[in-house]
């Protein structure tokens, strides 16, 4: 088993709500490489556009200096259910996303075209969290409850009933804590891994949160049996 250091959670240009939208999928790369990161995951809003651009980029950086970046397509996902919201992010295979991501927002009732890219982030698909987390895991792919303790005015998921499902679902790989310390006591017995993500809108912040994960390789199929077996700690560098 060998260390890696993942952030799990970050937007790209193809999110309007990205703060350098000149920003390249190669200065991504190298900005998560001189972070310490060997795992990058790329989650747009109902979004996997940018991920072919970050994948070849990754390539050439390793062909050209040796270091290598575990560059994981997905998508954060807003899902609203009755009174409430989660955010969750779907993690696939590299090899596999392009059919992947369309069948899962067919499954939950979206067609292409989604929406424009000004309005992903503000979208919303109105499903049962549970139900989205058990169709990225029948996929194939990683389901992940994002920033459960973040608030939103006065909510925050981590307070409702609909966590407390989400929390006991075993389709639930990972559940993504601001302060996993503090609120990490509510889930005594949970099987999903706690992580730490940076939710990065731009370069500056990639890596600003992470995760270390104890895996035998850099890839897909080992990050997702460490997340079903818990070999993670969550890290901060902030």
């Amino acid at each position: 088993m060998h260390l890696f250091a993942a952030d799990l959670h970050n937007h790209t240009p193809a999110s309007a709500d990205h703060l350098r939208p000149e920003t390249s999928a190669r200065e991504i790369v190298e900005a998560a490489l001189d972070a310490g990161l060997h795992v990058y995951a790329v989650t747009d809003h109902f979004s996997c556009a940018f991920a072919g651009a970050l994948l070849s980029a990754a390539d050439h950086v390793a062909a050209e200096t040796g270091r290598h970046l575990l560059i994981v397509p997905g998508a954060e996902l807003r899902v609203t259910f009755q009174e409430h919201e989660a955010h969750l992010t779907a993690l696939f295979d590299p090899v596999s996303y392009q059919r992947l991501f369309p069948e899962l927002m067919g499954l939950i009732g979206r067609k292409p075209p989604y929406a424009a890219r000004e309005e992903l982030p503000f979208l919303t698909v109105e499903h049962d969290p549970v139900e989205v987390a058990r169709i990225i895991h029948a996929l194939g792919g990683i389901a992940c409850v994002s920033h459960a303790d973040r608030p939103f005015g006065g909510y925050r998921l981590i307070d409702t009933p609909l966590f407390t499902r989400l929390a006991a679902e075993p389709s639930v790989f990972a559940i993504d804590l601001l302060d996993p310390q503090r609120e990490g006591y509510r889930l005594p017995g949970v099987s999903a891994s706690l992580i730490r993500c940076s939710d990065s809108h731009s370069c500056e912040r990639i890596g600003a949160r992470r995760t270390i994960v104890a895996m035998e390789a850099l890839t897909f199929a080992s990050l997702k049996r460490a997340l079903a077996n818990g070999t993670v700690v969550p890290e901060t560098l902030v």
